[in-house]
């Protein structure tokens, strides 16, 4: 029985969680959006601008292939896309949505050449701007990282946010992957589950739901912070299918050859050269990431040409840098700041 003392303020979040299963509609994409763009199962979303006149360079951002996107547009007030909208940037998000058996044999390439590139085309379509500022989160900070290095022409500006570079450090990830036999694993399954993926995030911090249970019993009367907690497990829970045929090239040639900081990893036959990236380039990472440990990250400041480049190494781990108490204090002003000032070429010009 609930504490008659305080009966309302205990009903909401037992009443927020006991309707779990719509979650992710009620908080996923609480910025208004309009989709732009559709392949396969590729979305481009469009974030109504707050501003008359938006910065003139448009934001592309790309969240990993394997979570939903909306991890960067939680929930109102707890959102990185609320946030860089209100500040006047014109956003669009790739939301990658959820691979079918018939998208077994998709790779990186596909994920680059063709959904990545014709999504950056259509943005451009729409804005009539050459170029865009390209932003992308864990694994999606790696296919910002290859698209740049492959079209540097239509790459203004480059975030790299916990983007993995060198695949061979001291991560757990790093130390798994190196012994798994993933042609056997492949061959077996076609697509890799989100489930088998899921519980592979699980164990790298056995004790971590755990811990986030007992914090969640200990403030379960704080409305705001129960908000937060199913909005984010909902969002942790909701692990998607990852192509097979991308996941085998993603172990064999980053994680268990490690190519792409020898210089050596190619998409679609052609050789990735981080030394093409000329742009100027925004490398965050956290100082507590146990998925994509800070150096992993940091090292492509030390590969690209770029003279305008900025490393970050921000407090927290992999999720709360993003939407963790400090991210609005740490990341989101740091970001909003270094986009703004990268942002307002094309608008002084056309001004002049």
């Amino acid at each position: 029985m609930l504490p008659s003392d305080r009966p309302d303020r205990l009903a909401l979040p037992f009443a927020i969680l006991s309707n779990a299963a719509g979650i992710a509609e009620q908080y996923g994409q609480r910025t208004l959006s309009q989709v732009i763009y559709r392949e396969n199962k590729m979305r481009v979303l469009h974030y109504q601008p707050r501003v008359p006149r938006p910065y003139p360079i448009p934001l592309v951002m790309t969240a990993p292939i394997i979570m939903p996107h909306y991890i960067m547009d939680l929930r109102p007030g707890k959102s990185l896309v609320e946030y860089l909208v209100a500040r006047g940037l014109d956003v669009f998000m790739i939301d990658w949505g959820v691979a079918a058996e018939a998208d077994r044999f998709d790779t990186l390439d596909d994920y680059v050449v063709r959904y990545l590139k014709h999504a950056v085309q259509a943005v451009c379509q729409m804005t009539h701007a050459s170029q865009v500022t390209l932003h992308g989160y864990c694994q999606g900070g790696l296919l910002a990282i290859l698209f740049a290095a492959l079209y540097p022409q239509r790459v203004r500006n480059l975030v790299s946010q916990t983007g993995p570079v060198n695949f061979h450090d001291d991560g757990i990830f790093s130390l798994w992957t190196r012994q798994l036999n993933v042609d056997l694993l492949v061959d077996t399954l076609g697509n890799i589950p989100g489930e088998m993926l899921r519980a592979s995030f699980q164990m790298v911090n056995p004790t971590g739901a755990l811990a986030q249970t007992l914090r969640y019993c200990e403030r379960v009367a704080d409305e705001e912070y129960v908000r937060d907690y199913v909005a984010l497990n909902t969002w942790l829970n909701d692990v998607v299918p990852l192509p097979g045929e991308l996941f085998r090239q993603f172990i064999k040639d980053l994680y268990q050859r490690n190519l792409l900081v020898q210089g050596q990893f190619e998409i679609a036959g052609t050789r990735v050269d981080l030394r093409q990236i000329t742009c100027p380039v925004l490398t965050l990472t956290s100082e507590k990431d146990h998925v994509v440990p800070w150096k992993s990250a940091a090292v492509l400041n030390d590969l690209v040409s770029s003279r305008d480049k900025q490393l970050l190494v921000l407090k927290g781990g992999h999720l709360g840098m993003t939407i963790g108490r400090d991210a609005w204090n740490e990341l989101w002003p740091a970001l909003a700041h270094w986009l703004i000032q990268r942002s307002t070429e094309e608008r002084n010009s056309r001004d002049a």
